[in-house]
């Protein structure tokens, strides 16, 4: 595997590991504002607040735009798509548990992963399900309802 390959690897690895406890994170804060709502605000309000502290300390703040640079409507939903992860979490891992949840999510994303990556869809570049590939993801839905199972 390639450095880069490495690099995101790891990564990828303490993102996953992140996402993993931030329902909990959350859910303390859910807790100690009396609504699931609220800790949803003030995620997205601190999590914004360190975007743009560092946005503009690397000088990448405003953002600019091309000249004649048009954005197709549907990349405007990322933060929309964050705060339907975040609230559902907040809803939804404390009575299942961290476990539980992550699996499902993992579920998710490995299903929507195969059919975007296969269309080419939402940016990304265009990788075809080949046999290997659906295997991958078979025995990751199957890890996964193994964890699910109770």
């Amino acid at each position: 595997m390639r450095w880069a390959l490495w690099i995101a690897l790891a990564f990828g690895l303490l993102s996953g590991a992140l996402l993993a406890a931030q329902p909990g994170v959350n859910g303390t804060l859910a807790r100690r504002l009396q609504h699931p709502l609220q800790a949803s605000v003030v995620s997205f309000a601190v999590g914004l607040t360190v975007l743009v502290l560092v946005s503009l300390a690397s000088g990448t703040f405003p953002p600019r735009f091309a000249p004649g640079a048009t954005i197709p409507p549907w990349a405007w939903s990322g933060g929309l798509i964050g705060a339907v992860m975040v609230t559902t979490s907040l809803y939804f891992a404390p009575s299942t548990g961290a476990l539980f949840w992550m699996a499902a999510v993992i579920t998710g994303q490995t299903l929507a992963c195969l059919l975007l990556d296969h269309f080419g869809l939402a940016g990304y570049a265009v990788q075809p399900i080949t046999p290997a590939r659906a295997f991958g993801a078979v025995l990751l839905i199957g890890g996964v309802a193994l964890v699910c199972w109770r």
